[in-house]
């Protein structure tokens, strides 16, 4: 697990997918109902999935070996790994002599069909944004 405050390598990749799906459905709707308008973004396609591919690497093998280790996660984030999963064993089934690392890489990196975030966690991650939480006033995000 990452230390709480810790900022990954994809973060600003992430947020600047999470605004612009914010954007997109809000310029759709005359009056802004913030759990809807989450709800739209959290489950709107997403151009990778947003997890390191070491950890995915990690988690994937373990399933693999049969390790219980999606059952301490919350349902978004066990939905995304069975769905990383899923699509490495298609990749693996095609590309058997590829290591584990280059499926899971390869798939970590392509669309991913939602953003497998709780919509608390988007809208807090917005408002984060608007606020420079992330940059510290380095660059606007503003909403």
């Amino acid at each position: 697990m990452k230390p709480l405050g810790s900022i990954l390598s994809f973060t600003r990749e992430r947020n600047a997918a999470l605004l612009k799906a914010y954007r997109m459905h809000v310029s759709k709707v005359d009056f802004v109902r913030l759990n809807e308008i989450g709800e739209k973004v959290v489950n709107s396609p997403s151009p990778r999935f947003w997890v390191s591919v070491e950890r995915a690497t990690i988690i994937v093998s373990a399933i693999m070996r049969g390790k219980p280790v999606l059952e301490t996660m919350r349902p978004t984030k066990q939905e995304m790994f069975k769905e990383i999963y899923r699509r490495v064993m298609i990749l693996k089934k095609q590309y058997p002599e590829r290591h584990l690392y280059e499926l899971v890489n390869e798939v970590v990196h392509s669309p991913a069909p939602k953003f497998y975030m709780e919509v608390s966690s988007a809208i807090e991650r917005l408002f984060k944004i608007r606020n420079g939480w992330y940059d510290k006033g380095k660059r606007n995000y503003s909403i």
